[in-house]
């Protein structure tokens, strides 16, 4: 039985640890779902590392001959200071997620980094919290509900998923534990393709009213969505209808890694002429002008150069860069803390240049 151990006694280590993890178990939990427990490299004592709910990991195999990064959430709750779990669903074009879920054994080491991500709910943000997830976007949800659980947290927490299937239900098993465990948890599961199931629940596409009916005063909550972009985005557009601010609806992607395509994945028509900003990749001396809309990621890969990646979405920091001259926009800076602002560093899955633009790549 693992540990518990309160903060104060085990403080954060410091971020942007680097190393490897030991897999201690693996259990299935759906159909092409399954949680690999990472324990220390020794295979005892506690994690190199402390993390907030919500937070993910980045790992990396040598798949193929290439080097490929992927990054996870975490599913564990941060009070079990021996272990990471990570809950990873089988992608058909995912060549890291098939590698893990196809090929993986209890024993092997595993190169990871982090924790990373501001998708995160530790109780100090608000007096309640909505949780609203479909698929595999579950995973920092169970870890959110899991901490709030075990910390006694007096506040109002409201679990609200969508799954295909009531087999493709990850974690039914956990959420009806903490159910039993947490008089403040309310929980609304719904099943799109319950046809000839004995589901009991709530069928379909999540709607306003099993919001409504599910959660009393919802635009005055802290909501958090994680899900497919199809489903986050029907989720903010019910929410929207439904009177809640956008300042209080905080949100996370989940998919397979978008892959690099020939033409950064631009508009721009194949064989166009790049008529924007010079960008200059010193340790390769290497130079091209980029296409409107382009990011500094899509044209080192259009040059052969190996930037590290993961989520492409700003928020793992793998692709990290320093940049010593010009100036870019960038939609997103999750991962840059004050210190790589005032460095000049920048992410290249982001940064879309405005001038001439060097960066040490």
């Amino acid at each position: 039985m693992s540990t518990l151990t309160p903060p104060e006694v085990a403080p954060p280590v410091i971020a942007n640890w680097r190393g490897q993890l030991r897999l201690g178990s693996i259990v299935t939990e759906a159909p092409g779902v399954k949680t690999f427990r990472l324990l220390p490299s020794s295979g005892e004592g506690f994690l190199p590392f402390t993390f907030v709910p919500g937070q993910f990991l980045n790992v990396a195999f040598g798949i193929g001959g290439a080097r490929m990064n992927r990054s996870y959430s975490i599913s564990s709750s941060p009070t079990q200071r021996d272990y990471v779990d990570l809950t990873i669903k089988r992608e058909p074009r995912g060549a890291v997620s098939r590698h893990m879920v196809d090929l993986l054994a209890v024993g092997d080491l595993i190169e990871a980094g982090g924790p990373v991500g501001k998708f995160t709910f530790d109780g100090t943000e608000a007096e309640s919290v909505v949780l609203i997830s479909a698929g595999v976007g579950i995973t920092p949800m169970v870890s959110i509900t899991r901490y709030l659980t075990e910390r006694s947290w007096p506040g109002d927490i409201f679990f609200i998923y969508t799954c295909r299937t009531p087999a493709d239900f990850i974690f039914s098993g956990e959420v009806a534990a903490l159910q039993k465990r947490n008089p403040k948890l309310r929980v609304a599961v719904t099943s799109t393709k319950a046809e000839g199931t004995d589901w009991k629940g709530p069928r379909g596409r999540l709607t306003k009213e099993l919001l409504t009916q599910t959660v009393p005063d919802l635009a005055s909550r802290r909501i958090h969505i994680c899900g497919p972009a199809t489903m986050m985005e029907a989720t903010k557009a019910l929410l929207t209808e439904l009177g809640v601010p956008p300042d209080q609806v905080k949100s996370e992607l989940f998919g397979a890694t978008k892959p690099a395509v020939s033409t950064g994945g631009t508009t721009a028509k194949p064989g166009a002429a790049a008529t924007g900003p010079l960008v200059t990749f010193s340790n390769n001396s290497k130079s091209a002008k980029i296409h409107e809309g382009q990011t500094v990621l899509e044209l080192s890969e259009e040059l052969g150069i190996g930037i590290e990646n993961s989520c492409r979405v700003g928020t793992c920091g793998l692709c990290k860069v320093k940049m010593t001259a010009g100036e870019v926009d960038m939609e997103v800076q999750d991962s840059l803390d004050e210190d790589d602002k005032a460095n000049g560093v920048i992410l290249a899955c982001q940064a879309k240049p405005k001038t001439e633009v060097t960066v040490e790549a």
